[in-house]
């Protein structure tokens, strides 16, 4: 597996473990905390994801620009 799937799933099983330490969550502000971070995973997800098919149909569209925002990059 590539490193762009490796990080699309990677980005969907953090937004899964947001919402359920959303549900788990006592605190309204903290369970709207986790809600809001699973919101920016998944969305980084279908980032990732689109690019991928996006390369995946036509591979003369890979650019050395950043596919993810800053916040989201993926730590060695």
């Amino acid at each position: 597996m590539d490193r762009s799937r490796s990080d699309s799933q990677y980005f969907l099983r953090r937004a899964a473990e947001e919402r359920a330490a959303a549900k788990r969550a006592g605190d309204p502000r903290a369970r709207q905390s986790h809600l809001d971070l699973a919101e920016r995973y998944a969305d980084a997800a279908r980032t990732m994801a689109e690019a991928i098919e996006l390369v995946d149909a036509d591979p003369s569209q890979i650019t050395s620009a950043p596919i993810l925002q800053p916040e989201f990059r993926i730590l060695p």
